[in-house]
């Protein structure tokens, strides 16, 4: 089964939305901590796309720059963490700088997607403790799910990112990505199957 929203996630949630009636009351700092919020998960993706922290650095602040400026136009209908992140993705695979192949965080960048991992599944800090059976499970979760995308399309390596590192719903990734939303499950499901195996005989469900 898919993890349970926490408490901490919710929290985090209704954070969000207070933060940005500030910023549209025209409170700064508010976006000063937004922007440090999701610098993470900014920089993560243009990592994924450009392989180049100097290009990755410059496309953060592209992003934040078009969603402060867009920021009016959220209507709240999605999480504003999904709105974000589809602003990114667009940003992104449009951009001339783009490599052509899409990185998976599960293929190579194991710190941050420890990191994500952490902060949306548990709700935690980046830099909040990690016991050793949460180390353990995000180990071989990351080593799994690196199996599950080595050497698939690059639509798959997004559905997989989107959904176990950035905590986003099928419909979530369909409507970020632009993917028919069977796609989606059909990529995450196939996913799944190979985790439950590599995964299969640690105690407790991740899934």
């Amino acid at each position: 089964m898919i993890l349970p929203r926490t408490e901490s996630q919710s929290a985090s949630f209704k954070e969000d939305e207070k933060l940005c009636k500030k910023i549209l009351d025209g409170d700064t700092a508010a976006f000063a901590v937004l922007a440090e919020k999701y610098r993470r998960r900014i920089l993560s993706l243009g990592m994924g796309f450009f392989k180049n922290i100097d290009d990755a650095e410059d496309f953060l602040q592209e992003v934040l720059v078009k969603v402060y400026l867009s920021l009016k136009k959220f209507r709240g209908d999605a999480r504003f963490s999904t709105w974000l992140t589809k602003i990114a993705y667009n940003t992104a695979r449009t951009s001339i700088k783009r490599r052509k192949t899409y990185v998976s965080l599960a293929e190579g960048m194991e710190d941050e997607a420890a990191a994500l991992f952490r902060e949306t599944r548990g709700g935690e800090s980046a830099g909040a403790a990690e016991t050793p059976e949460d180390a353990a499970v995000r180990k071989a979760t990351v080593a799994a799910i690196r199996e599950a995308v080595r050497n698939l399309p690059e639509n798959y390596r997004l559905c997989i990112d989107f959904f176990f590192f950035y905590d986003m719903s099928y419909n979530e990734i369909a409507e970020t990505a632009g993917i028919p939303l069977n796609t989606v499950r059909s990529h995450i499901f196939r996913a799944k199957k190979i985790l439950r195996r590599h995964l299969d005989g640690m105690e407790g469900e991740i899934l």
